[in-house]
């Protein structure tokens, strides 16, 4: 049983998440990686690693694809051929691959605000036109405007961008949704990019994820799908991901994309990836509990306090907080001049929000919410 209660000090680690604050009485709870330790598989995968010394051009071991594919045939009933895996040290990796791969100058990127703010940059700007379509509220929920897609589309329309879970609102999209957004694409022969990257952090279990290829069957061949391990198991800093494209022709432009320019993954990377999918389900299992309940906690507390609104969300440790009756400038600012620093919504393209990353010891959210609480009450 995992206790992840535990503090770890991350400070002096040269932690992006925790340094951007040094010296500074704020906390962190911006950039979504995790603080906890790594499951006890996964940390002595790397041990054994280390110790044999030697660490060249590393491809994929023994073992790593059939690990991958056995997980999504398990938890999504996907049947992956270890042919459509292309490995890679990142999920903006490749976001950025597809845009080189798919776009030619003057075409059309589709992407859905709020979103992951590397949706915006990921192309190429001098070539590529980023057409942006929000999504919209349904009975409270983030999903997809289908009438606007639709007058979005046309034959400049040659990309789609998509995150599945969403981030940062957090829906699992249903297969129906997912439907409709295929038969659109393949309307326009629009190819589909889905990051998957939240795809095993589901918390609420009412949800189901379903990868995009896998409810679209007859779209596949126009889906590239890139997943990783590095949010669930919290070995973001090592930097393997791994894209699923069965079309081979979209699969080799994809490759011809990176040729020269996108790293090799590490060793360390593969073998911790490959001790997650493998032996890593207890852990997570356990997380997911622990980040429900840190959820639960989050809304509760912060749903008293005047000006604020946690919305309910089915995946991601990232809770997206409407703050637009504080009728403040600079939330973000706001808070971290009372010592919490949470993501500004204005990255994702909703400046009135806020971002906050729940996945760490229940003791620092409950100092983070104490200190939001008397951030408020100076409004008074």
């Amino acid at each position: 049983m995992t206790d992840f209660d535990v503090v770890t000090s991350r400070k002096s680690t040269a932690s992006l998440k925790w340094d951007k604050y040094r010296d500074q009485d704020v906390l962190p709870f911006w950039v979504a990686d995790m603080d906890f330790k790594l499951a006890e598989p996964i940390q002595r995968a790397l041990e054994e690693r280390v110790a044999h010394g030697v660490f060249g051009y590393t491809i994929a071991p023994d073992g790593m694809s059939e690990a991958v594919i056995a997980h999504l045939s398990n938890e999504y009933q996907w049947d992956v051929d270890p042919n459509w895996i292309v490995w890679l040290p990142g999920v903006v990796t490749g976001l950025a691959m597809s845009c080189r791969a798919f776009c030619n100058d003057g075409d059309d990127i589709v992407v859905n605000p709020p979103i992951y703010h590397h949706f915006y940059d990921s192309h190429e700007e001098d070539r590529h036109n980023i057409v942006r379509v929000p999504l919209c509220k349904i009975d409270g929920r983030w999903t997809y405007d289908m009438p606007a897609m639709e007058s979005a589309f046309n034959d400049k329309t040659k990309l789609m961008m998509m995150c599945s879970p969403h981030n940062p609102t957090g829906t699992v999209f249903t297969p129906a949704e997912l439907q409709s957004l295929a038969a659109l694409c393949k309307k326009h022969n629009v190819i589909m990019v889905s990051d998957e990257i939240h795809c095993d952090l589901v918390i609420d279990k009412q949800a189901t994820h379903y990868p995009t290829a896998a409810a679209c069957p007859d779209m596949a061949d126009n889906i590239v799908t890139i997943m990783s391990g590095s949010k669930t198991w919290n070995i973001a800093g090592l930097n393997c991901s791994f894209a699923i494209i069965k079309n081979q022709a979209l699969r080799d432009k994809f490759q011809m994309a990176g040729q020269s320019i996108v790293p090799m993954v590490a060793p360390l990377a593969y073998e911790a990836t490959m001790a997650a999918y493998r032996d890593g389900g207890e852990w997570r299992a356990e997380l997911l509990d622990y980040l429900a309940a840190n959820f639960d906690y989050l809304r509760t507390e912060l749903g008293a306090l005047p000006g604020l609104k946690v919305e309910p969300i089915q995946a991601t440790y990232l809770a997206w907080v409407d703050a637009t009756e504080l009728g403040m400038d600079d939330t973000q600012g706001f808070f971290e001049k009372h010592g919490v620093g949470m993501s500004s919504g204005e990255q994702f393209g909703h400046a009135q929000y806020i971002r906050l990353n729940f996945a760490c010891p229940r003791s620092t959210l409950v100092e983070g919410v104490e200190r939001m609480k008397a951030a408020l009450a100076t409004l008074a």
